[in-house]
């Protein structure tokens, strides 16, 4: 799934970045989840608190709240580097925009065309993050897994499982502990936990009950009653959506 973010209260320039979103996912079959902000404080707080997560961000100096070189800045200092557009009805801010590594700049009123190319240029930088890969120490060897890849990963003892979306299973060396921070620090997924012992990837959730969860290739894997409502409300900022049981 790709979180697209629109800061701006222009009505004209959310509905027509909405538009396009929409039709450049299905082109692509892709899911997507899609938030407009009109102050730029709002969405800086909703991502500082981590209530939500963005790949895309399309950023108006235009928009109510803090200004937009501030407001890019404030998200360079986090873990997550999200693809920043620029929108503006001058060429003003190009020079900030490209030095907060800004992928794009459009002119203002916004065409489809124009957020298009934003959003594709945005788009180019989430696939190739989508398939990063990671290391992990084997008993014999290393194996380099492509992230995209990794719906679970399970606790044994001091052994943990990647469970893989080709129903492959690879037994790790490392504490659950040690591979939940090594995840945050680099995956671009969010890996959440529904029970003691357990990773899931938000992206590979097909189905979730009070007492298990439903993954994509059809695995299933026990949710604790304590953890229940937590790992809804994680699942539901991250997916965007209000429909979990």
């Amino acid at each position: 799934m790709v979180h697209v973010a629109v800061v701006s209260d222009q009505p004209d320039t959310v509905g027509v970045i909405r538009k396009v979103c929409g039709e450049f996912m299905v082109s692509r079959g892709l899911a997507l989840s899609f938030t407009a902000y009109e102050n730029s404080y709002v969405f800086l707080q909703e991502v500082e608190n981590r209530k939500k997560l963005f790949e895309i961000i399309f950023l108006d100096t235009s928009v109510r709240g803090m200004n937009a070189v501030d407001t890019a800045a404030a998200l360079r200092r986090m873990p997550e580097r999200p693809s920043l557009v620029f929108l503006s009805a001058t060429e003003g801010y190009c020079m900030d925009a490209f030095r907060m590594g800004a992928v794009h700049y459009l002119k203002t009123p916004l065409s489809e065309k124009a957020a298009e190319e934003g959003l594709a240029r945005g788009f180019a930088f989430v696939e190739r993050d989508y398939h990063r890969k990671m290391m992990f120490k084997m008993a014999e060897g290393e194996a380099l897994v492509d992230l995209s890849t990794l719906e679970a990963v399970v606790s044994d003892d001091h052994h943990q499982v990647l469970c893989l979306t080709d129903g492959r299973q690879l037994e790790v060396r490392g504490r659950m502990g040690q591979m939940k921070e090594k995840l945050m620090d680099a995956s671009p997924f969010l890996f959440i936990s529904p029970c003691r012992g357990v990773l899931v990837n938000g992206d590979e959730v097909s189905e979730m009950k009070p007492d298990r969860v439903v993954l994509k290739s059809g695995r299933i894997l026990p949710v604790a009653k304590r953890k229940y409502e937590e790992f809804k409300l994680q699942l539901t900022r991250y997916m965007g959506e209000e429909d979990w049981e």
